[in-house]
């Protein structure tokens, strides 16, 4: 009896050490690199995976799920087609610290400017890659995500935190939906007004986002280009230092705690 005791609290607490070990909280930062009179970008979808998740493919057609995020910044299916790949993958979305969505009641945007930062805690195996996704507004369907899932690297084979470099989202680096012609008619974020003219093209590199000059904001706002620059956003990362107990510390109080069991019931023979 006493052994079988022992066995399974040790184990237990073997458990508990080694769950320990493996949980690492990082904290993200995203910021919003243009200046005032530049371009917003929609609530940031930020996705933890083990390196088979993809939110596009360049050169396919925009998923249903894309194009709401393209067209209108909206993740909520995204997330869903996430939990339904059933990874281990979390997610998270990084909202404007104050102001307004860019279509009614939707969570505030991220301003020219603006700065948004959380802290998750994430699994180094099943959470050992990073992807994102957000619209650029005011636009049709112009975003900016990354297209390989293993680009971006938090944690290593080891599970040690790889201090993965900032990552800066320059103005080649955004992408056209192609569900929609960029003219600005019926964009998200744009006060132009008309009305959306829908394609069916694929998704594609931009190499240039002049047709998004001169549009104007529910901000109030003209978009100047001069504003915007040649640097979009900034994505950083830091590994927030745990305060556990010393490392073995649960599983040697744990077996003191069962030799403390086995000398009374000695005690009491």
């Amino acid at each position: 009896m006493t052994f079988i005791l022992k066995a399974s609290v040790l184990g237990a607490a073997l458990a508990l050490t080694t769950s320990g070990a493996q949980a690492a909280s990082v904290k993200v930062t995203i910021e919003n690199l243009s200046e005032e009179n530049g371009l917003y970008l929609t609530p940031l979808l930020n996705v933890f995976h083990d390196g088979t998740y993809a939110g596009f493919t360049e050169g396919q057609a925009a998923s249903t799920q894309l194009e709401a995020i393209a067209e209108e910044g909206m993740v909520g299916s995204e997330i869903d087609r996430v939990n339904a790949l059933n990874i281990g993958a979390q997610t998270a979305v990084a909202t404007g610290p104050a102001g307004f969505g860019s279509m009614p009641g939707q969570p505030p945007v991220l301003d020219a400017g603006e700065v948004s930062s959380f802290t998750i805690d994430l699994d180094p195996t099943s959470n050992r890659y990073f992807s994102f996704l957000s619209m650029v507004i005011p636009s049709n369907d112009t975003f900016i995500g990354n297209s390989s899932a293993t680009a971006y690297e938090l944690f290593d084979g080891a599970g040690l935190f790889t201090d993965l470099a900032t990552i800066f989202v320059d103005i080649d680096d955004v992408w056209d939906g192609g569900t929609e012609e960029n003219d600005g008619q019926g964009a998200a974020f744009s006060t132009a007004g008309g009305t959306a003219t829908d394609t069916t093209g694929t998704v594609s590199s931009v190499s240039s986002l002049d047709f998004l000059f001169g549009q104007p904001t529910a901000a109030g706002f003209i978009v100047d280009g001069a504003d915007v620059g040649t640097r979009l956003a900034s994505i950083s990362f830091s590994q927030v230092a745990p305060v556990p107990l010393p490392a073995g510390m649960p599983l040697l109080l744990v077996g003191l705690g069962v030799m403390g069991l086995a000398r009374r019931r000695q005690n009491r023979s």
